[in-house]
């Protein structure tokens, strides 16, 4: 292979190192997304956490609070395709450089191996970002909560206390809360309706349970401030049972390079005793 074709693999290696490491960008179409009319409650993406089961076709949910669009996330699965192909040529390459080829089984092992990992390898990364989010998500939710409760007990009433508590609030979280609670006014929907329809389509089902807790008190008058700060307090507990989950799986994780350094230092200890011992055999 010449230099040209050397440089055209190492860049589609680096390429598709760099798309599957660097974080994702909201895409423009996902941020006026968010003004658009609601979507179909008992449509694909309105259905809360509905899995699809494709690498082609990803949880709708996982995209929207990730802010991917469909598209992007294809051309990434095509990417990462590329440069898994690109790749096995290298592998062939350097082996017939090396005078010992691959043959015909190992060949074909290694692109159906190569192949099944770039195809399932995008779909992984996006799930992994997508429950990040949401936990990231629950933890601004219980803040918001507390906030509406906090305004509720000072006399605000219900949908006051929900523009309000979602203009107090920084970050990604509390500016999709901002722009569903604007879009469901400019539509003259009401608000519990417009944080439903939120949370089925990022797949937030404590949102949902929210939203009809605030129903209760919009339509019905019904007293929920003593509820939304119980919520407050089991969303709380539950995303913080998830970190601390998580927390140990991550250790768990850390102790399995301690053993496979082990497991080499007893191998490099025991190798020239065995070799001792087979050579005088």
């Amino acid at each position: 292979m010449n230099p040209v074709g050397w440089g055209l693999v190492v860049g589609l290696g680096l390429a598709l190192l760099r798309h599957t490491v660097r974080p994702p960008v909201p895409s423009l179409s996902w941020a006026l997304g968010a003004l658009r009319g609601p979507l179909d409650p008992t449509g694909p993406v309105g259905a809360v956490r509905r899995r699809s089961g494709g690498t082609w076709r990803p949880d709708p949910t996982d995209l929207a609070i990730t802010g991917i669009a469909e598209a992007r996330f294809v051309a990434g699965v095509m990417t990462t395709c590329a440069g898994a192909f690109g790749l096995l040529v290298l592998w062939v390459a350097l082996s017939a450089t090396l005078g010992a080829p691959v043959s015909g089984p190992m060949l074909v092992l290694g692109g159906a191996v190569g192949g099944a990992m770039a195809l399932t390898l995008p779909g992984t990364v996006l799930r992994r970002r997508a429950r990040r989010r949401r936990l990231a998500f629950g933890h601004a939710l219980s803040t918001f909560l507390d906030l509406v409760s906090v305004l509720l007990a000072g006399g605000a009433g219900i949908e006051t206390s929900l523009t309000a508590a979602a203009d107090a609030g920084d970050g990604w979280a509390f500016t999709l809360l901002r722009n569903e609670l604007i879009r469901a006014r400019t539509r003259r929907h009401t608000p519990w309706d417009g944080l439903a329809e939120l949370g089925r389509r990022l797949g937030v089902t404590e949102l949902v349970d929210l939203a009809a807790t605030v129903r209760l008190a919009g339509e019905h008058g019904a007293r929920v401030r003593s509820s939304l700060t119980t919520r407050a307090a089991a969303v709380r507990e539950r995303h913080l049972a998830r970190v601390e989950a998580d927390a140990q799986a991550a250790t768990e994780r850390m102790g399995l390079p301690m053993v496979l350094v082990f497991v080499g230092f007893i191998a490099l200890l025991g190798y020239p005793a065995l070799t001792s011992i087979t050579g005088g055999l």
